[in-house]
Parts: C-alpha cells; structure tokens; sequence
C-alpha cells in the first residue's frame, strides 16, 4: 500500500524495502498509519538521498534500498576449521568439531575444537549478537540444518523450529583411532534459519570444514 511519500514521482514504498524484521528505524516526521518505517540499512545499501530529512540527515541513510535487503547473520558464508593430527603413541581417537551456539541472551559462537588423539585445543570463540534492537528471544525460534555431511558426523539440537529461550546448538564432527592410518575430513555446509513471530525469517549459511588423522 502506498505511503504517499514520493521522490521523482515514485512511493517510498518502490524505493526502500519492506520492515519486515520488526526492527527498522522510524522518522516520527513522516507519517502514515503511525511513524514511517522500514527495513535498516543494516540489512542492505543505501540508494541516492530522496530530500527528506530527519535530525539533518537524509532518510535513505537510515533504510535499505528496494531489493537490497538481506536477512542474514555477519558470518554468513564463512568457513570455520578444525583439524585433529593425532600425536606419535597417542591412544584412543581424535575428534575435530565446529559448533554453532544460539545463545539464549541474544548472542551467538563459533567454537573449533580438537580432543583426543594427544591434543585438547579450544580457539576463542567467534561470537556475535543474533537479536535485533527491541525484540526479545521470546519471538524466536531456530532450526538448523546440515548438508553435504559426508564421513561428519552431525548433533543437531533444533532439527525442527525450537525456541530461542533456551540455548541451542548444532555441530559437525570428525573422528578416527589415533593409532590408526585413518585421515578423514569433510566439509559441512550449516545453515541457521531464525524466524521471528512476525513471519520473518533470516537464513545464514556458514560452512564447517573438519579434519582427523591418525599417526600409525
């Protein structure tokens, strides 16, 4: 529906993408039906200024141009390792793992771990905020989802739509005998779909590439 807006004969509704996370910026001077919004720029680019103005500023820096929007965590399309070699006369296996948390306070990690095979390393966690401005995690849910697995092996703690009021997980795993001549490694492409109560659904892919061997 047209907002009645316009810049060169064109409504604002043809200009800026729809707010669909909930969590655009509002210009409280332009009204219709309620202060004018729609998606952060955040989400997308900036398009040339239109001539309206809010604290001096031109609101196509506060939203995304039309069709530029995209709902999407900052790791979206990186690769996150880990690689297990086991060490001379150690026993038992060695496992490599990459894990992605949602956090039930609104952040999210990344962790690449190695146990066994003689080795326990952990690296800091990549970690970031998944919940946008003035939502709460009660208007979440999260499901996971795992592809091109190959010899990983795969726990997934929202295969389904679960809420995000708890924390969840999904990690992909390696693992072989460290006395062993195994060496295995895979490349699993993790996809985290959060939707919001509104509808709303971002969908970030990250791609988990884990590795094993064995020193015999």
């Amino acid at each position: 529906m047209a907002k009645g807006y316009r810049f060169q004969s064109v409504d604002f509704d043809d200009l800026f993408d729809p707010d669909i996370m909930g969590n655009g910026p509002s210009v409280a001077n332009l009204r219709s039906g309620g202060a004018l919004r729609y998606a952060a720029i955040a989400y997308g680019s900036k398009r040339p200024d239109v001539g309206y103005r809010q604290g001096g500023v031109d609101v196509s820096n506060l939203w995304a141009a039309k069709g530029t929007a995209t709902y999407t965590l900052p790791i979206n399309g990186q690769a996150f390792s880990a690689h297990n070699q086991s060490r001379t006369n150690s026993t038992g296996s060695a496992v490599a793992t990459v894990t992605f948390v949602i956090d039930s306070n609104g952040t999210y990690r990344i962790l690449q771990n190695t146990t066994g095979g003689g080795n326990s390393n952990a690296s800091d966690p990549i970690s970031g905020t998944w919940l946008p401005a003035g939502a709460t995690v009660a208007e979440y849910d999260v499901q996971f989802e795992a592809t091109n697995v190959g010899a990983a092996s795969i726990s997934n703690g929202a295969a389904s739509y679960s809420s995000c009021s708890a924390s969840r997980s999904v990690a992909a795993s390696v693992s072989v005998p460290a006395a062993s001549l195994d060496n295995v490694f895979a490349e699993v492409t993790l996809i985290i779909r959060l939707r919001r109560s509104n509808g709303a659904i971002s969908t970030t892919q990250i791609l988990a590439k884990v590795g094993a061997a064995g020193w015999h």
